[in-house]
């Protein structure tokens, strides 16, 4: 099964010159009704450590003991991330409403553009709750393409116009393990699928 998904996104490499940063979502099989489960293939949330829009330092072991959800984004990006920010937003209020404690990670694609104060003023726009909400960088765009292929078999590459990055749009659901468990379509703005798979996990705890 491993096997084949690499030589399936193998496959797709031509396509990723030809989009922008939203080509993840017109090949991925994901769907926020059901998700895709990942557990078979082993990913697990590598170490890391970053800097948070308030110039915080964050590592992979700040999230240990807790489910994190964690998406990419980029400030300047001229689409996807304008939907996909907003739904991490109403799930942010779903897991407050709900009393349910899970983290949220955005990691940004443009980490020479995008520097702690202006992911904080980007957050600020989505008046995001930094409690348990970290927009992070402080990396170069070699290690971000590194840490999206090696933790979430995805990719992160420059488009052909010079002004979009290649990025997914999923959300990711990372374990209190640290292993990276589910995702879903990062567009799909019914966060309820997602809630529903959260209170059974915290639930069985």
């Amino acid at each position: 099964m491993r096997t084949k998904k690499w030589l399936l996104m193998g496959g797709f490499v031509l396509l990723f010159a030809l989009s922008g940063c939203g080509w993840f979502d017109n090949v991925s099989n994901t769907s926020a009704e059901n998700g895709e489960d990942l557990q078979a293939y082993g990913l697990d949330l590598h170490d890391f450590s970053y800097t948070n829009q308030s110039d915080e330092v964050v590592t992979n072991e700040d999230l240990e003991g807790e489910y994190t959800l964690v998406n990419m984004i980029f400030t300047r990006c001229p689409t996807v991330c304008n939907l996909m920010t907003p739904n991490m937003s109403q799930l942010q209020e779903d897991l407050a409403t709900e009393d349910i404690a899970a983290n949220l990670v955005s990691f940004t694609v443009d980490p020479e553009y995008d520097s702690p104060e202006i992911l904080k003023e980007y957050g600020d726009q989505y008046e995001a709750d930094y409690s348990n909400w970290n927009f992070l960088t402080g990396y170069s765009l070699g290690e971000v393409e590194e840490f999206a292929e090696s933790t979430f078999h995805s990719v992160v590459a420059p488009a052909d116009d010079d002004e979009d990055i290649i990025h997914s749009t999923d959300i990711f659901l990372v374990d209190d393990s640290g292993q990276v468990i589910q995702r879903y379509d990062g567009l799909e703005v019914d966060t309820e699928p997602i809630m529903e798979d959260l209170r059974q996990l915290t639930e069985n705890e």
